[in-house]
């Protein structure tokens, strides 16, 4: 298999790989979401409490931090192992590559470092 090829086919198994996991976040939250609909006509009593659980966010759920650091650290590996082969082509299509995960990775880390921001200004 060429290299090119194998370079793209990484860049859209990486692609595809985060499409299924936000899809199935999108399902669990569709779960959530049918669940509290049950046990607000259900319990209208026991409504808050749920969603006072709802509301908040456990040590698991909140991960763009950790994604967006191994997403920057998977474009700079890529860039550094097509540096390290010292071919141009290779660099060239390395770094291509690495353009995916390190805009991704920037973009989570930064919006979390938003977040947590606004969360001490309030």
């Amino acid at each position: 298999m060429p290299f090119t090829e194998m370079v793209v086919m990484v860049a859209v198994l990486a692609a595809v790989l985060l499409a299924v996991i936000h899809l199935l976040r999108l399902v669990a939250l569709l779960v959530t979401h049918r669940t509290l609909q049950r046990i607000i006509d259900r319990h209208p009593d026991q409504a808050q409490a749920m969603l006072d659980k709802v509301g908040t966010v456990g040590a698991g759920e909140r991960a763009d931090d950790r994604t967006g650091m191994l997403l920057v650290a998977a474009g700079i590996a890529m860039i550094l192992g097509s540096v390290i082969v010292n071919d141009p082509a290779w660099v060239h299509y390395g770094a291509a590559a690495a353009l995916f995960p390190l805009l991704m990775g920037t973009a989570l880390w930064l919006r979390d470092i938003w977040e947590k921001r606004q969360a001490r200004g309030q």
